[in-house]
């Protein structure tokens, strides 16, 4: 029997299974839309016809191809009494004229499972910062933000690790290491800056200052060196590069999370993705492999009646499938795809960046930050399937941290996301979101009350930076009960 062979049993009614799910059927529709006219003809046709014959492969003993792992073994009574701790950011932004000041704050949401006292099953932190208070970072650019929320979210995540000492799961809100090399070229930040961050991420004023001087001898030794022909003046000036830093960072993680017995689960996870990693680099790479074994290298131009279908990439270019389009059809719902080595680090390239005021550019190296010594963890990745009226989630973890991360993380990512089938996504990760979150009517609010401190301030002829942030910090710190104070309804 061939790799793709039109005589193979079929498994089921792919396309009766599809049409029971309007979300899997309204995105090929939608797809139709977009690709080109002679694509359009038996599109839905087609992609079951695919979809089908994958599905047998699948079920078929000796293939290679793809394998779907099982992860409904774990009940609730295996993670009784495990700690698992749930984090994500919010940001907030308050307008005055031109100026946009920005605010965030990481939310942390602790789970005892099992426990039934309210007082000891639940707790949450939260961890706020004033943009502003800034000196180092690209303001000027779009993504600033996103460096700054990412950092933060990874001290509070460490700070969870370091004050929890029987944690099991440390989960985050998206992607566990962000594709980095989009954030290269940022200034660095200063020492001010690194003591803004861990004043608000650490009730500990020693493990923040060892934090820092852990970095900075770890930079002058072996991190600079490498990034810049200046490591002397970069040393002196005591300056953070963001990406450094972030991979400083992770390697903390790791290796608090190396220290218990067994060691603590760490995972991102994340909903909604329009990558197409998996399909294209994993599965397809290697249809299109035993298609050439077999002599069948064209079949997909046989199936659509093109001649250029000829790789994964032509294939996934013209017809718009993604990671969750295909894998929700060839996934059952308590099934997990086969881990693979996420790709992080290929856009992680050289370039140059401004010094804290010095207007002249400087070319870095950026290369040394790839997994390494010194640089960023590889990262494995799988999807779960959670129902069948949502599409996989990506669950992502460190495989330095053990072979069975993936399997164990997806195992408890499935059994919370079953807390919310309608949503198929973690319900810690949903609470949290929600805490993070702030809100737009209470930065309204607030935006109102600053613009009425200024407007008396004015009349009077004081005004005080102090007393703006003192405004701002209420802001975020109005966390506990957000909504005792939301907007009543008339």
């Amino acid at each position: 029997m061939s790799l793709l062979d039109n005589s193979s049993p079929l498994p089921d009614d792919v396309e009766s299974k599809i049409q029971r799910q309007p979300h899997l059927y309204l995105r090929l529709i939608q797809n139709s839309l977009t690709v080109a006219e002679s694509l359009r003809r038996n599109y839905f046709k087609n992609t079951a016809e695919f979809v089908r014959l994958l599905r047998v492969k699948v079920r078929q003993a000796g293939e290679t191809f793809f394998r779907a792992i099982d992860v409904t073994g774990l009940d609730w009574l295996n993670m009784r009494d495990e700690v698992v701790t749930f984090i994500d950011g919010g940001v907030g932004e308050v307008r005055i004229a031109s100026q946009v000041p920005l605010l965030l704050r990481v939310g942390s949401y602790r789970v005892k499972v099992g426990e039934r006292r309210l007082s000891e099953r639940e707790q949450f932190g939260y961890y706020p910062i004033i943009l502003g208070d800034l000196q180092g970072g690209s303001k000027e650019r779009k993504d600033f933000i996103d460096i700054v929320r990412i950092t933060a979210e990874l001290l509070g995540g460490l700070s969870a690790l370091v004050r929890t000492p029987d944690l099991r799961l440390l989960m985050f809100h998206g992607p566990l290491v962000y594709h980095v090399g989009a954030y290269a070229g940022h200034s660095p930040f200063t020492t001010q800056d690194i003591d803004l961050f861990l004043h608000q991420y650490t009730t500990d004023p020693e493990l923040a200052q060892k934090l820092k001087r852990d970095f900075l001898a770890e930079a002058k030794v072996e991190i600079y060196p490498k990034m810049t022909d200046r490591p002397d003046e970069w040393i002196k000036r005591e300056l953070f590069e963001p990406l450094a830093w972030m991979a400083f960072l992770y390697r903390q993680l790791i290796h608090e999370a190396k220290q218990r017995s067994p060691h603590v689960l760490v995972a991102g996870v994340v909903e909604r993705t329009p990558s197409r990693e998996f399909i294209e680099s994993q599965l397809l790479e290697r249809v299109f492999r035993g298609l050439r074994q077999k002599n069948n290298a064209d079949y997909f131009n046989r199936i659509y009646g093109r001649s250029d279908l000829t790789s994964p990439k032509a294939l996934l270019d013209k017809l718009g499938y993604t990671d969750t389009l295909l894998l929700a059809m060839l996934l059952d719902p308590g099934q997990m795809s086969e881990p693979w080595e996420v790709d992080k680090y290929s856009g992680l390239r050289d370039g140059n960046l401004t010094l804290p005021a010095d207007s002249t550019r400087e070319v870095v190296r950026f290369s040394p930050l790839k997994p390494g010594p010194i640089g960023f963890p590889q990262v494995t990745g799988s999807y779960v399937h959670v129902s069948e009226i949502t599409e996989p989630i990506r669950v992502e973890t460190f495989p330095e941290l053990g072979e069975d991360q993936i399997q164990e993380c997806a195992r408890r990512a499935y059994r919370y996301a079953r807390l919310l089938p309608g949503y198929g996504f973690p319900v810690g990760l949903d609470i949290v979101d929600k805490y993070a979150h702030v809100p737009e009517w209470m930065t309204n609010a607030y935006g109102k009350l600053i613009r009425l401190h200024l407007a008396e301030s004015l009349q009077r002829g004081e005004i005080s930076d102090e007393q703006m942030r003192k405004i701002i910090v209420e802001a975020i710190y109005m966390t506990h009960r957000d909504w005792l104070f939301r907007p009543q309804v008339q």
